[in-house]
């Protein structure tokens, strides 16, 4: 399997696992939105940081550290502390919609530090992908969203775009210790915000499986993607949890979208495809062209 190609299914993996966030939430409504963060966090921080010492991973050396490896963890740690009172004080069709911006931030990101121009097909697609957003948020209840929430959702995406282009950046085998120093931080900020942080053995195994299924494995997922693809592409194909977020929500809580959010998600996984299909094809003329 070609790289590029391995980096798409990569990608496509860590959307559809990280459009589980709204379901978790919603099956720990009962908690405080820093409580959640701290376990998701302690549980994330425990599970990769034994994985990479299992693996001898050396990319915590001091020595193997770039000023990449840095913006990447810090990048993703903020991340994390803005995404989950996101989700608490706005809709999850909103955050779904405002993250829907990554892939220009990604291309403004990377045109900004690696002077890495998009192509001309992923520009295109990201701004099909824009249109499909906007059409979702307005089946979103705007009077009930918070102003807060749509803010550090939007910060979010910011923060996802930079990590984006500094994983980019950073080819090391330094990606198990980014997600698990970036858990550590988050972790440290919930604990000084948390009213308590006492758990039942149901919400444990809960924010268990929220942060290593949601979180742990689609990091690991996205942060090898994008260290196989530009950035606008890794961006682009993250899309896909787009329309998957809001219908979770509703198969599982029966908070149904609207004809506009059906519609839009269409859109975007559309976009998702058309993609895919133009690259590989653009790949397959290049091997005829230049057989190896």
């Amino acid at each position: 399997m070609k790289v590029q190609h391995l980096g798409t299914f990569y990608i496509l993996g860590a959307a559809m696992l990280w459009s589980t966030a709204g379901l978790f939430m919603g099956l720990l409504v009962t908690l405080d939105v820093w409580t959640i963060l701290f376990w998701r966090s302690f549980f994330g921080a425990i599970a990769v940081g034994g994985a990479a010492l299992m693996r001898g991973d050396a990319g915590f050396h001091p020595r193997l550290l770039r000023r990449s490896w840095f913006v990447a963890t810090g990048c993703s740690a903020f991340g994390m502390v803005t995404f989950i009172p996101a989700l608490q004080l706005t809709s999850v069709a909103n955050v779904a919609m405002i993250h829907a911006s990554l892939p220009v931030l990604a291309a403004i990101a990377s045109a900004l530090t690696l002077r890495e121009r998009p192509a001309r097909p992923t520009v295109f697609f990201s701004g099909a992908a824009l249109v499909g957003a906007a059409v979702i948020f307005t089946g979103s209840p705007g009077g009930s969203s918070s102003q807060l929430g749509n803010l550090l959702a939007l910060l979010m995406t910011i923060s996802i775009a930079f990590m984006t282009v500094a994983l980019r950046a950073d080819r090391g085998r330094s990606v198990l210790w980014i997600i698990a120093v970036s858990n550590v931080i988050a972790a440290i900020v919930a604990l000084c915000f948390a009213p308590s942080i006492s758990i039942d053995l149901d919400d444990a195994l809960l924010l268990a499986c929220f942060s290593l299924i949601q979180m742990v494995l689609g990091l690991v997922l996205y942060s090898k993607g994008a260290q196989l693809l530009p950035s606008a592409e890794v961006a682009l194909f993250s899309l896909v949890e787009v329309p998957l977020s809001p219908l979770w929500v509703w198969l599982t809580f029966d908070q149904r979208p609207g004809l506009p959010s059906v519609f839009g998600g269409a859109i975007i996984v559309t976009t998702a495809i058309g993609h895919i299909l133009t690259r590989w094809r653009r790949d397959a003329d290049r091997q005829r062209r230049c057989p190896p």
